[in-house]
């Protein structure tokens, strides 16, 4: 046992954190949006895509188009069924726009306050208690520790879906972190806790420290409004908070187990 948790420890401590969000995408309080070609060109659409930091022009027409490429870089031509994706500057600009052939491709940049992250660590805050009284006994321990993990993967799909033009899996690892180990250990507490092992209080103990160590680059998301998360921003932050608070408390409530009734109950 001493072994194991020396080990887990080690990996804890040495594989690092997750990014916060997958493809190094960032939350932020402002999103670029294109509002639409003027005039329109048959079979074109353009969208900032990746959290608004990718300008991306499809060309479904039956001609090329060319895109302006300004003073930075050469004009880029998109063919027919092809798809263009770049960064670009002027899409920085509160209002802006791109050449597109004889049109332009018109956004703005909306700026969205962040809300209070105080009301969000709270929230943090009472699902670590909840997950410490979870401690009383080892099957609510590995209930808990399914919730929590789920949680945290659903943060990682969410985020790695955001993404377009990567790979899925590399994306997923990257969301994910030391957060990964913890998802198959999940499925070992709830084993051991079906069999009435002693190991299930451990096992919880060290997949809520994990857990928590992966979350912590995600704090951002509790003080800024636009995340780049496939699905509501609130939906995120309630998994962050679920992932930190209920790491935290069932780190907490699997030692506290392991202390009041042995290694060996």
């Amino acid at each position: 046992m001493r072994a194991l948790l020396a080990a887990l420890v080690l990996l804890t401590v040495t594989a690092g954190p997750a990014h916060a969000h997958a493809g190094g995408l960032t939350p932020q309080d402002h999103l670029s949006r294109v509002t639409g070609i003027a005039p329109p060109l048959p079979g074109v659409t353009a969208a900032m895509v990746n959290h608004g930091s990718q300008l991306e022009v499809r060309n479904g027409g039956d001609v090329p188009v060319t895109v302006g490429g300004g003073d930075r870089a050469a004009d880029h031509v998109i063919g027919p069924g092809e798809t263009y994706r770049f960064r670009d500057e002027r899409t920085t600009a509160s209002q802006w726009e791109v050449p597109l052939d004889r049109s332009v491709i018109e956004g703005r940049v909306d700026v969205t306050p962040g809300p209070n992250p105080l009301w969000w660590l709270l929230i943090t805050v009472a699902l670590a208690a909840g997950g410490y009284l979870l401690g009383r006994r080892r099957a609510l321990l590995a209930a808990g520790v399914v919730v929590v993990t789920a949680a945290h993967a659903w943060h990682a799909v969410g985020s790695a879906l955001a993404v377009t033009g990567g790979s899925f899996v590399p994306l997923l690892l990257g969301a994910s972190g030391v957060g990964l180990v913890a998802w198959p250990l999940s499925a070992v507490a709830a084993v051991a806790a079906v069999r009435r092992r002693p190991a299930t209080a451990f096992v919880a103990a060290v997949v809520g420290a994990m857990l928590v160590v992966a979350g912590i680059p995600d704090f951002d998301s509790f003080r800024f409004s636009q995340l780049p998360f496939a699905g509501p921003a609130d939906l995120d932050r309630l998994l962050v908070a679920l992932t930190l608070g209920g790491g935290l408390g069932l780190a907490a409530g699997g030692f506290d187990y392991l202390r009041r009734t042995g290694p060996t109950t």
